[in-house]
């Protein structure tokens, strides 16, 4: 059953349960952190819709990692939705622009602009109501990119909707996906697997996880964060971490030096 169904001026939809939770989640960031074809990218444009049903006129942002996923992937989808099925409610498509458009009064205009997040210049000056940033954990995509989408929303407070597999353990990992394990009232992260997408072949699923190693499956196909076998200091974690507290006296101290030409780095240890 496809996600997206039209019967004349009526659309169906037929989410499943991953894209139903970020649907309707009422948080201000909500990241969907998912496997890979799981039904992350299609389900963006139904939400930026509602979003804009709610918040009105104005501009709104849909960001993606790169130009490339832009043209190829992101920008079909935005357009498949609200120039083809929402074609009714008026929405045109400018590519001088890349923007999609629709005039809801006289000289008063709705706009997604559309853009990349390797591009970071094409994310300043505008005031947005909403944003869409997909594919926000692939390795090119700085935490600069997600803090200019930010700037942008600032003056209405907009909501954020993300989604990715996970990449790497980097800005995502720490400054959204820890965040919200311990608590941040802002942020909801949803996870699901390749096959909460009732199209994807459970035999696919059987194979990448029979063949690939365990660290790269669960990324990839479970949407989890793992750390590649063999990557230096593989098994620390925050649990490692104890709050600061005065060292006693007593303990005997130890001091390591590496005087490397790039490289330069020193320890200190007290036992």
């Amino acid at each position: 059953m496809k996600l997206i169904e039209r019967n004349g001026a009526t659309l169906s939809l037929h989410m499943h349960a991953g894209q139903l939770q970020a649907y309707d989640s009422v948080k201000r960031f909500i990241f969907i952190i998912a496997g890979t074809q799981s039904g992350k990218t299609s389900f963006l444009p139904i939400w930026l819709d509602e979003e804009i049903r709610r918040r009105g006129t104005g501009d709104y942002l849909a960001v993606t990692s790169t130009y490339d996923l832009l043209k190829m992937k992101f920008m079909p989808e935005l357009l498949n939705y609200f120039t083809n099925l929402l074609s009714l409610d008026g929405w045109q498509y400018s590519a001088s622009e890349r923007t999609i458009h629709r005039q809801d009064k006289p000289r008063i205009f709705t706009r997604i602009i559309c853009r990349s997040a390797d591009a970071e210049g094409g994310l300043e000056s505008a005031s947005a109501k909403a944003a869409l940033f997909d594919e926000c954990g692939q390795d090119s995509v700085k935490v600069n990119a997600w803090e200019a989408i930010l700037r942008r929303l600032s003056l209405s407070q907009g909501r954020v909707l993300a989604s990715t597999t996970p990449y790497n353990l980097g800005w995502l990992k720490t400054q959204i996906f820890d965040k919200w394990r311990n608590g941040d009232s802002d942020i909801q992260v949803v996870q699901f697997k390749s096959i909460m997408n009732p199209s994807f072949p459970i035999e696919e699923y059987e194979r990448a996880k029979r063949t690939l190693p365990v660290w790269k499956f669960e990324m990839f196909y479970n949407g989890n964060f793992s750390r590649p076998a063999g990557m230096i200091y593989e098994d620390f974690s925050q649990l490692h971490i104890v709050s600061a507290f005065d060292i006693p006296a007593k303990w005997p101290r130890y001091l390591g030096v590496d005087f490397g030409a790039v490289h330069t780095a020193k320890i200190w240890i007290a036992q």
